[in-house]
C-alpha cells in the first residue's frame, strides 16, 4: 500500500484535529470513566452512555482522517454522528430542564449537570469540523494513506486506552445484551456484588418524552456567611403597644453547650421526637439520631447525595414518626429514611457511602414548588396532626421572598404556598419586609410556625390559619444557627459550630 508524507501546508491541519483528538478523548469521555466513574463512582444512564458513545465516535472518525485523509464518507459521518449527539443532548436536558432550582441527575460541574455538557460538546465538535473543512484544499481529499506522526499515534493511544476504560464501566454498570443500563444508574462499583443489571428501559424504547427548554438559572447556592445577626438592624422595628412602639423582645438563653458527637460534617438541621425521646440531625449528607441529651449517637447513616436524584447538601430534616424521617436538600430534593435493625446493607449499597445496615430508603424524589421555584430551602417542619410539612425559602440575587410551601405527606404534593404579612402588632422599617429574614430552621406546634433566621438572629411566629406573623423575638448570641427543634416548652436551636442553644417557647 502507497503511504504518504504530510507536507508542511497540512501540517497545522492535521495537528489540530489530533488535538481535537485528544481534547475530546481526555476531557470528557477520559474524565467521565476514570475520574466521574472509576474514582468517585458515578455511572451513566441509558442516554449519558449514548451520548458518550457519540463522542467516542467522532473521536473515531478524526483518526481515520488522520490516517487516511479526509475522504468523504468520513467527514459526513463526522456530521451524522455530531447532529445525533446534540439530538440526544438536547433529549436528555429537555427531561430535566423544568425541575426545580438546582435539581438535577449525577453530579453538578461547573454549575451544569454532567448530561448538560454534551451539548457543548458536541457543538464544539461541529464547529470544529466546519473550521477542519475550510482549511482543508481541494487536492486534500484524494490523498492515499498517511504516515502517522508521534502526536497522532498517540492520539490514537489515548482513544484506545479511554475506550478500553468504558468497555470495563459499560460491562460492569450495563451489562451484555439483552440488559441495556437503567435510567436511575446504580454507583459503580469494580466488585461484582454490587453490579446492577437490567432490561426495564426496553419498556420506554418506543416511547417519545415530551421536552422543552428553559434559561439557565443562575441563584447562587445558600450561605451563611455575611449575614447582618445583630436583631436591631432587622426590619422589624418593634412591637406595637399603646405607649408607643417598644424594641423587639428578647428570648434569654436557658442553657448552652458544645456537642460532643462525631459528626461528620457541620450540622444542618435539628428535630425531636417526643414519643421515643430522641433527636435527628443532618450534615451535609449525614443523618443521625441521637438520645434526647443529645450525648450519644443512636444510629446513623451517610446518605449517597448523587445516587439517582441529587439531593445536595442537607438543609432540613423532620421525624415522620418515630421510626422515619425525612432529610431535605437545599434544593428541596428529599430522601426518606426508616430505621431497620436488619437492613440488608448489601441492597443499601446503592443508596448509602457508610452505615449500610442502619436504614432503608423508603423513596428519594423532588418537592415542586410555585411561588418559591426560585429559591433554596434551608429549613424543614412537620406537622404530624396535619400530615404536612412546611419549607421555608431564604433569598439569593435573583428572587428575595419569603415563602412558606406546605406539602401533604400521603402524596409528597404542594398543598398551600403563602408569602406570611407582618400581623397588627409588628411594625415595619421604612422601606423594608419580611423578605429580608434568612430562615435556617422551623418547627411546627400548634397551629404555629416557628421560623428561625439566621440573620437578624430573630425568631418569628407565623399562624398557619391566618398567614400572619403574629410575634417576633430577638435572640441574641447566635453563631450561624442551622436548626431548631421543639422539646417540652423549650427551642433547642442547633448552631453550625457545633453549639445547642437551649431557650423558652414563646407563649403567643
Amino acid at each position: 500500500m502507497r503511504v504518504t508524507e504530510t507536507t508542511g501546508k497540512q501540517s497545522a491541519v492535521y495537528t489540530m484535529l489530533a488535538v481535537a483528538v485528544l481534547a475530546l478523548a481526555v476531557i470528557p469521555i477520559g474524565t467521565a470513566v476514570f475520574v466521574l466513574g472509576f474514582t468517585f463512582g458515578d455511572s451513566p444512564c441509558v442516554m449519558c452512555w449514548e451520548q458518550r458513545i457519540g463522542m467516542a465516535l467522532v473521536a473515531l472518525v478524526g483518526l481515520f482522517v488522520l490516517r487516511f485523509g479526509p475522504r468523504p464518507q468520513y467527514i459526513g459521518l463526522s456530521v451524522f454522528v455530531g447532529a445525533w449527539g446534540v439530538f440526544m443532548g438536547l433529549r436528555h436536558v429537555g427531561m430535566h430542564a423544568a425541575r426545580d432550582i438546582g435539581q438535577g441527575f449525577s453530579a453538578e460541574i461547573l454549575g451544569a449537570h454532567t448530561y448538560t455538557w454534551s451539548l457543548f460538546i458536541f457543538w464544539i465538535c461541529i464547529v470544529t469540523m466546519g473550521v477542519l473543512l475550510m482549511m482543508l484544499k481541494d487536492s486534500d481529499r484524494a490523498t492515499p494513506p498517511r504516515i502517522l506522526r508521534p502526536l497522532e499515534k498517540t492520539a490514537m493511544i489515548v482513544f484506545l486506552v479511554v475506550i478500553a476504560g468504558n468497555i470495563v464501566q459499560a460491562f460492569a454498570s450495563t451489562g451484555p445484551p439483552p440488559y441495556m443500563g437503567q435510567g436511575d444508574p446504580v454507583r459503580f462499583s469494580f466488585n461484582p456484588k454490587h453490579w446492577v443489571w437490567s432490561t426495564e428501559e426496553w419498556s420506554s424504547v418506543l416511547s417519545f418524552d415530551r421536552w422543552s427548554l428553559r434559561g439557565r438559572w443562575a441563584a447562587e447556592k445558600p450561605s451563611l456567611e455575611g449575614l447582618t445577626v445583630d436583631p436591631s438592624l432587622g426590619p422589624i422595628a418593634g412591637i406595637r403597644s399603646p405607649g408607643g412602639d417598644t424594641p423587639l423582645p428578647r428570648l434569654d438563653v436557658k442553657e448552652q453547650r458544645q456537642l460532643r458527637l462525631p459528626l461528620k460534617g457541620t450540622i444542618t438541621d435539628l428535630a425531636y421526637d417526643a414519643a421515643s425521646d430522641r433527636f435527628l440531625l443532618t450534615t451535609q449528607h449525614g443523618v443521625y439520631i441521637t438520645d434526647g441529651g443529645l450525648q450519644r449517637v443512636l444510629r446513623y447513616t451517610i446518605v449517597d447525595p448523587g445516587f439517582s436524584v441529587d439531593l445536595g447538601d442537607f438543609a432540613g430534616a423532620a421525624f415522620l414518626d418515630s421510626r422515619t424521617v425525612i432529610a431535605l436538600g437545599e434544593n428541596k430534593s428529599y430522601v426518606v429514611l426508616r430505621e431497620d435493625d436488619r437492613a440488608d446493607a448489601g441492597k443499601n449499597f446503592r443508596f448509602f457511602l457508610e452505615s449500610f445496615d442502619q436504614f432503608n430508603e423508603v423513596s428519594r424524589s423532588r418537592l415542586s414548588t410555585v411561588r418559591a421555584r426560585m429559591m433554596y430551602a434551608m429549613s424543614l417542619a412537620s406537622d404530624a396532626a396535619a400530615k404536612s410539612a412546611y419549607t421555608v425559602t431564604v433569598p439569593n440575587s435573583q428572587s428575595q421572598r419569603l415563602v412558606v410551601s406546605r406539602f401533604d405527606w400521603r402524596d409528597r404534593t404542594l398543598s398551600e404556598e403563602f408569602a406570611p404579612g407582618a400581623g397588627a402588632g409588628l411594625t415595619l422599617r421604612a422601606k423594608r419586609s419580611l423578605d429580608e429574614f434568612y430562615v435556617t430552621g422551623a418547627a411546627v406546634e400548634g397551629g404555629r410556625l416557628y421560623a428561625l433566621s439566621a440573620a437578624f438572629s430573630t425568631l418569628l411566629t407565623i399562624d398557619l390559619a391566618t398567614h400572619q406573623v403574629v410575634a417576633a423575638h430577638a435572640i441574641a448570641g447566635l453563631d450561624r444557627p442551622t436548626g431548631l427543634a421543639i422539646k417540652g416548652d423549650d427551642l433547642c436551636i442547633a448552631c453550625a459550630n457545633g453549639r445547642v442553644v437551649t431557650v423558652a417557647r414563646p407563649v403567643s
